[in-house]
């Protein structure tokens, strides 16, 4: 699920908050130091004062912290949205050029997409888990485009030579995506960060890995 901005009753209800929230803060340092100053004939306009200056406070530490989720939310949708759309070309070229990769990683590729899509809508559950949540971003915007770029621009054929090594590194990298989906799916921090290494693993870059005994 893709996090979307806030709806009218949503902002309505935060507005209701910071308003109560305020009015007590008000109450409560008014009538404190009122007390706490009694009987001097200025204690009320202090009580008020003080009263006015808590709940002005209160406010605004509120409307700060709306604001800055607010941001974060924009942020964590704008790159929502780049990843889904590298995403889509990825889809593109599997389906367009599936008949050039090997029949054993057709599934494979298509159920990765799918997994990366489901990470990407559920983006912000990363958030908690910054060095997966790069390295899934990197999957989506350079490994697995890069992969798939290196073994179609070899010459038709050339690819059943080279189509052993590129079904191992695609399924390592299937295996890591999986994985990450299904902690991501059940909200499993501490498997996610158990499961980094395998992910990693997965994303030794394409040029290192692929072909690399054939100095292509």
């Amino acid at each position: 699920m893709t996090i979307e901005g806030s709806s009218p009753e949503r902002r309505r209800r935060q507005k209701q908050l910071k308003w109560t929230a305020s009015l007590v803060a008000f109450v409560i340092a008014s009538a404190l130091l009122t007390v706490l100053m009694l009987p001097n004939p200025w204690a009320i306009a202090a009580g008020l004062v003080f009263g006015l200056a808590a709940g002005g406070s209160t406010y605004g530490m509120l409307a700060g912290r709306e604001l800055a989720t607010q941001r974060r939310t924009a942020e964590l949708t704008t790159e929502q949205a780049a990843l889904s759309e590298h995403l889509d070309g990825i889809e593109a070229t599997v389906r367009t050029r599936s008949t050039e990769f090997p029949p054993s990683t057709h599934g494979q590729l298509r159920m990765m997409v799918v997994g990366l899509r489901e990470i990407v809508h559920r983006w912000e559950t990363l958030q908690r888990a910054p060095e997966q949540q790069d390295a899934v971003a990197q999957t989506v915007r350079r490994h697995l485009p890069r992969t798939l770029e290196l073994f179609l621009g070899l010459p038709n054929s050339a690819k059943p030579q080279y189509a052993e090594e590129f079904k191992q590194q695609i399924g390592v990298m299937a295996e890591a995506v999986a994985k990450t989906r299904d902690h991501v799916v059940a909200r499993d921090l501490a498997a996610l960060k158990n499961n980094r290494m395998l992910l990693e693993e997965s994303l030794t870059d394409p040029d290192e890995r692929l072909f690399k005994e054939h100095g292509l």
